[in-house]
């Protein structure tokens, strides 16, 4: 097998061709450390070799900007480099960003698990879905929401203040505030219990 041509392709890299075929995209710092020129003749094991340790640096190299952007679940960051890479240096890569302290499923949960409850105001179950969703175990997503400690009356009472309270002029636009609140995820108990006590607030202020 022979190294036939080597052009410059898109950003960095550049297109490798073998006995006139194309092979493979790599960075330049692939092909300086594998001394790749035109015309070398080389094995298929050693170019495999080569390819191997290019995806290794591109999954690395893409997990760092991913998790600079953002942080990530294990699950969610190994399935962005599988579009890129095998699944086997997809969870390398894991593990080496976990080793290093950039990847941490229970920190990310504890950040969603906030965020959720108290910026989008959704319900324990809702929440607990999209930890899950997320790639995040159930144990972990339990005590993350357990530690929050959030409290269902504060997060009802001000999604119906700020959102739905235009809603409760007549019935119809009771039952469509509860059904918005239930998709939420928030128990119907307390999404009755929350209604009643706002609309039994809304009354003594008129008499006010």
């Amino acid at each position: 097998m022979r190294i036939t041509n080597i052009e410059k392709g898109k950003g960095r890299r550049y297109k490798v061709y073998v006995d006139g075929l194309y092979w493979a995209s790599l960075d330049p710092e692939v092909i300086v450390d594998s001394s790749l020129k035109e015309d070398l003749e080389c094995s298929e094991e050693f170019l495999e070799e080569i390819k191997y340790r290019a995806d290794v640096r591109r999954a690395k190299e893409r997990a760092l900007y991913l998790l600079e952007y953002r942080d990530h679940s294990r699950k969610e960051l190994i399935d962005k480099l599988k579009k890129d890479v095998d699944e086997e240096i997809a969870a390398s890569t894991a593990d080496k960003m976990e080793e290093f302290g950039f990847l941490d499923d229970g920190r990310y949960a504890e950040k969603l698990a906030r965020d959720l409850l108290t910026r989008k105001r959704l319900g324990r179950r809702r929440a607990f879905y999209e930890l899950q969703r997320k790639g995040i175990e159930r144990e972990l997503a339990e005590r993350v929401l357990d530690e929050a400690e959030v409290d269902p009356a504060d997060q009802l009472g001000e999604l119906i203040a700020k959102k739905y309270a235009r809603y409760l002029g007549d019935e119809k636009g009771r039952k469509k505030v509860i059904s918005a609140l239930l998709r939420l995820g928030h128990n119907y108990e307390d999404v009755k219990r929350a209604l009643q006590q706002y609309e039994e607030f809304e009354e003594n202020e008129q008499w006010l």
